[in-house]
């Protein structure tokens, strides 16, 4: 009996030792503090380029209408974008190690790689694309990388922000990105229609739904994570843009000028990720370790 007791207390001996001694430290407070860190970073990569394929897709748009004012700017937002992509790599690479990767380096080279066959046929090599295939071909690339920031930011971040958080994650990860894309849609296709002086009903109709989701979006996201800063000159820019979008449409009364309308709608999208921007800086703030008291 004595021999059966003794190992038994020799095995929990064994277990104690491991556990404190030998085997490594529970991650959450490595991965809340610097794994979520390098996580919010990554999602700041993503948006990253997914505002400059955006700011592209809208140049282009307003380019291939006529408007060649918008030439050279649409080149140096390419440069953007390679350079956006080319960020990615090692995040690519990083999630490529892990168990379910939220991004993988083949699916980063096959984006570069559509990305590039549109830039030739835009330069000439090919078939130009037309104004809608431009849009929609851009949107698609778009829609690539925020399914990328969403995993990225639901499988790295959320584990640690905890369900009092869940608004303010949401707000930051889809409402916001998603506000900011129908809000991209519109300035390409409002855009383009300024350019070529006439917006076609199929772009009006397409107009109105993105003004009423992008409301509905802003008002969602105002619900969710209030008295965010930014938050009221984003809403202002964002109203007023759909005002625009309502009532002022090529083939209107005081209907703005591309340029003019390129510039409002750039301010209204920009004014949103500067929405985000704050939205992140209240997650990593709530993330945070606490400091131990002075005293």
């Amino acid at each position: 009996m004595s021999t059966v007791l003794l190992s038994i207390v020799g095995l929990l001996l064994v277990i104690f030792v491991w556990q404190t001694m030998v085997r490594p430290p529970a991650p959450v407070n490595l991965r809340s503090d610097v794994g979520v860190r390098r996580s919010l970073a990554d999602c700041e990569g993503l948006l990253r380029l997914i505002h400059s394929l955006q700011q592209h897709r809208g140049m282009c748009a307003a380019w291939l209408a006529g408007g060649q004012q918008f030439e050279a700017p649409m080149r140096g937002k390419r440069r953007d974008v390679n350079h956006d992509i080319e960020a990615l790599v090692a995040i690519a690479e990083a999630e490529a190690m892990c168990d379910s990767p939220c991004l993988t380096p083949y699916e980063l080279d096959l984006l570069d790689t559509q990305w590039k066959e549109l830039c030739a046929e835009l330069d000439g090599i090919g078939v130009r694309p037309g104004v809608d295939d431009s849009i929609t071909r851009h949107s698609l690339l778009v829609s690539h990388v925020l399914s990328w920031l969403k995993s990225l930011g639901e499988r790295r971040v959320a584990p640690f922000a905890g369900p009092a958080h869940d608004k303010l994650l949401r707000t930051w990860l889809d409402t916001l990105p998603q506000l900011g894309e129908h809000l991209g849609q519109a300035r390409a296709i409002g855009s383009s229609a300024a350019a070529r002086g006439d917006c076609s009903p199929a772009e009006r109709m397409r107009l109105m739904f993105l003004a009423s989701r992008a409301e509905s979006l802003m008002h969602q996201a105002i619900a969710d994570a209030p008295r965010l800063p930014g938050a009221l000159p984003a809403t202002e820019r964002v109203v007023g843009l759909i005002g625009i979008l309502r009532s002022a449409l090529p083939g209107s009364p005081h209907a703005p000028s591309a340029e003019v309308f390129f510039g409002d709608a750039t301010a209204a999208v920009d004014a949103v990720y500067a929405w985000m921007n704050a939205c992140e800086d209240a997650l990593r703030n709530a993330l945070a370790p606490a400091k131990p008291s002075a005293g």
